[in-house]
């Protein structure tokens, strides 16, 4: 398939308007777009988003456009996974955007290009509490007849409080960083992980994927865990 080119705003918001050196910035550090074949064409984009300036930030609107090779639209979606939208000067957090591009579509290379444009507002609706983290990724782990290819993220609770709804986001990278796969999971709002405990996820990284990074000499080497809590005002 045809390298993707990747386009990229970022917007920079002020926290006041008396002091433009008094913000919060968001960059995408990385990101990689993914055309996948799965009973029909999915867009992926994975993206590693950081507050680069010094003041708090909310990731607050996402939209990611595909284009054919004519430069016409698509599809579009503003909806995403997004792991830790509150950040602090210096905090990443993850996005993870899928949309299926649509009837007609039946060949990923029909897919040439994409714009991903995330945006960010100053905010005082909330803090992201993070915790304790490791991770393991383990190719071809047999399971009955089958193997499977694992991400596996371990959350350690090191405040003193008991926390709900605590959430984890894994990204499969490869030896330079790049994201490969990225996947999220978490605590339900019923559960909490209790203060000095730990939990460990474990998510297989989808056959279609497999697939493509061993058509594409793609090759993981490591995973990335992000785990975190929200402190929400209302």
């Amino acid at each position: 398939m045809k390298k993707v080119i990747c386009l990229l705003i970022v917007l920079s918001i002020s926290v006041s308007m008396s002091s433009a050196l008094a913000a919060g910035k968001l960059s995408v550090e990385q990101e990689n777009f993914y055309a996948i074949n799965e009973y029909g064409v999915n867009g992926y984009v994975f993206a590693k988003i950081v507050n680069t300036g010094n003041k708090d930030i909310q990731v607050n609107n996402v939209l990611l456009e595909i284009f054919d090779s004519e430069g016409d639209a698509l599809t579009s979606t503003d909806w995403a996974s997004i792991y830790g939208k509150y950040l602090a000067p210096g905090e990443y957090c993850y996005l993870r955007i899928v949309d299926d591009i649509g009837e007609g579509i039946d060949d990923p290379t029909m897919v040439d290009d994409y714009m991903l444009t995330v945006s960010g507002k100053s905010t005082t609706d909330g803090k992201t509490i993070w915790l304790e983290t490791s991770g393991e990724y383990k190719e071809n782990v047999q399971e009955g007849y089958w193997t499977y290819n694992y991400m596996y993220g371990t959350i350690t609770n090191n405040t003193d409080q008991d926390l709900y709804e605590v959430r984890i986001a894994m990204a499969l990278l490869d030896e330079d960083d790049n994201i490969l796969y990225l996947y999220g999971d978490g605590i339900g709002y019923n559960c909490a992980l209790n203060a000095g405990s730990s939990v460990t996820f474990r998510v297989d990284v989808d056959d279609d994927f497999i697939h493509y990074f061993e058509k594409n000499n793609l090759v993981p080497a490591s995973i990335d865990v992000i785990a975190y809590a929200y402190v929400e005002e209302y």
